[in-house]
């Protein structure tokens, strides 16, 4: 008989891949530049600090950034004039967004300023966080490294919540396999330690799938209180937590159909529900204060206008706190708002179906997509007897990838990230069913999930898998967040200084103000522009060359170099070469 590892040992081992993967996380942090969205986040999060709540980032919950951002606190920021004039609207856009997401002149939308509690200030939010970081006023470094491990240490609290829920479900063995998934997992480790609101509901998601699992199963005021907590806490990261009310759906559907519960009174259940809503309303509101004011009036035709949903000016006289709700409603909009998407060199408008699914299957290690592939077969064969609180986690991720596929925003693999620690849940779940004969052949596939984590060190964010030939060829097949989001512009400078460039043409997806900020001598051009260069070095990012008006560059010429696979750099002499 195999004598199976202690509760105390595999606690052990538990700890020291958390501490790895802290190490590994942290050390990226140090090198990863600001990739396109960070900025925005932390100046928006430290403003919140500051008491100017949700007028630059209006579009999102709170917490995530302001988490991220209170390392700011203790630290020595200072606001130049620039980002002064943004915070006190003296300065601006002269266009904005409305909730609609349709682009339009702010003097056609607030003619008497900006003052407007409905205006949306995406770019003026974009642009503060920008100058806050990097207009060389502050230490865009340590501001950046420390409000990273804020997020790292909610990755890190997502791994020891995965641990806990495995060991509950299938005992230390398998609670150290789905940890083993997780510190190990490249796209844990690429996103993990940015400062995004998908880390918050990565790591807050699961915990009320959990909850609101325990709710259906034992419903009464503990579990109802505890599940409404913990799905406000996940909405007040991000708001593709709402996924959680089809999951909640799901789960009272499957557990009515597995256990044929006798029907419970309908006071009790409603008693239930109000409490659960109650503390959810309750932990909204502690998210949001002091802000407990309801959204002012507002005519018809400025409604029109601003693209305020029917229901938002129906319900406006209850909607508190009103900026989650003014959030939600923008938050929906864009939602359904189609967006153009790339996959496999293609641009589409509204996405496809199979955006999602194709994007986890590349940019998951084989390793991994083996060991869900067993733990689903296991799942299938032995479904009508696993106890209720195994299914919970499967069909979350089930429903939750649903939701995604559903989506008309087909941008980044990282809004699907709230299914990786159910992932490694599912796994460990499916634990017992291996036969000690097989179990050696799973720790193996662990294994060989830790080397890929190992050799795609640093670069994690473009990581893919054998099935396309790993990161060199990944921005063939997916851009955006998912390969090329800025986060190599420290690496570039490294390569310059080492051939001695000392000028480039540049097209950079990401930040300028970083590029100025590392004093990278550059012009910018475009895909038209670039064309009359008749010598000198071009460096273009790869979300930026696969797009149509650089396929002249594409088709007639091979990078001289690669920085960090992102990033093509081509030596230029001779002559231009002409517009087709």
């Amino acid at each position: 008989m195999v004598r199976q590892p202690s509760d105390r040992f595999c606690s052990i081992i538990a700890a020291i891949l958390l501490a790895a993967m802290a190490v590994l996380m942290v050390a990226v942090s140090t090198q990863d530049s600001a990739t396109v969205d960070e900025t925005t986040y932390l100046g928006a999060g430290y403003t919140f600090w500051q008491g100017y709540r949700y007028y630059l980032v209006a579009d999102h919950p709170p917490l995530d950034q302001m988490l991220a951002s209170l390392p700011l606190l203790a630290m020595d920021v200072r606001l130049s004039d620039n980002a002064k004039a943004l915070l006190s609207k003296r300065a601006g856009y002269p266009w904005t967004l409305a909730w609609d997401c349709q682009m339009q002149p702010v003097k056609t939308l607030f003619p008497n300023g900006r003052d407007d509690w409905y205006f949306w200030a995406m770019p003026e939010g974009q642009l503060f966080g920008q100058i806050l970081v990097y207009d060389g006023t502050n230490d865009a470094d340590a501001m950046m490294v420390s409000a990273r491990v804020v997020q790292v240490v909610l990755t890190l609290l997502a791994g020891v919540f995965i641990f806990w829920w495995a060991r509950r479900l299938s005992g230390p063995v398998a609670a150290l396999l789905a940890l083993a998934t997780w510190v190990t997992n490249p796209l844990v480790l690429a996103y993990g330690h940015l400062i995004i609101t998908d880390v918050g509901a990565m790591a807050m998601i699961p915990v009320a799938v959990f909850a609101l699992g325990r709710f259906v199963e034992a419903p009464g005021r503990t579990t109802a209180i505890w599940a409404g907590a913990t799905v406000a806490c996940a909405l007040a990261f991000k708001y593709t937590s709402l996924t959680l009310g089809p999951i909640l759906l799901a789960l009272a559907v499957l557990y009515q159909v597995k256990h044929r519960p006798r029907p419970r009174h309908w006071k009790t259940l409603l008693q239930n529900c109000g409490w659960a809503a109650l503390a959810g309303w309750l932990v909204l509101l502690v998210a949001y204060l002091p802000e407990w004011k309801l959204p002012p009036p507002i005519g018809a035709e400025q409604a029109s206008q601003l693209g305020v949903p029917g229901w938002f000016q129906t319900l406006r006289p209850v909607l508190l706190p009103r900026d989650f709700f003014k959030g939600l409603a923008i938050g929906l909009a864009q939602a359904h708002h189609p967006r153009e998407g790339y996959l496999d060199g293609q641009w589409q408008t509204g996405g496809w179906w199979y955006y999602f699914p194709v994007a986890l299957l590349l940019k998951t290690p084989i390793p991994l997509l083996m060991l869900a592939a067993v733990a689903l077969g296991f799942f299938c064969k032995r479904i009508r007897q696993l106890d209720f609180a195994i299914l919970v986690p499967w069909f979350a991720a089930g429903v939750y990838l649903l939701m995604a596929i559903m989506s008309k925003v087909n941008i980044g693999v990282r809004h699907t990230l709230p299914v990786l620690p159910l992932l490694a849940v599912c796994i460990a779940t499916q634990w017992p069913a291996v036969s000690q004969r097989w179990r050696p052949l799973v720790w193996v596939l662990a294994g060989w999930l830790g080397l890929e984590a190992l050799f795609a060190y640093p670069l994690y964010i473009q990581y893919f898998n054998e099935f396309v030939g790993g990161p060199k060829n990944g921005y063939k097949y997916l851009i955006d967040s998912n390969y090329d989001w800025g986060q190599d512009a420290k690496r570039l400078k490294k390569f310059l200084e080492h051939r001695g460039i000392t000028h480039i043409y540049l097209d950079y997806f990401g930040t300028q103000y970083n590029i100025e900020y590392l004093k990278i001598p550059n012009t910018r051009v475009n895909a038209d522009q670039a064309r009359q260069i008749k010598d000198g070095w071009l460096v273009v990012s790869a979300s930026e060359l696969m797009r149509p008006e650089w396929a002249w560059l594409r088709e007639s010429r091979e990078p001289t170099a690669r920085v960090a696979d992102t990033l093509f750099v081509y030596q230029i002499s001779g002559q231009a070469i002409p517009a087709q």
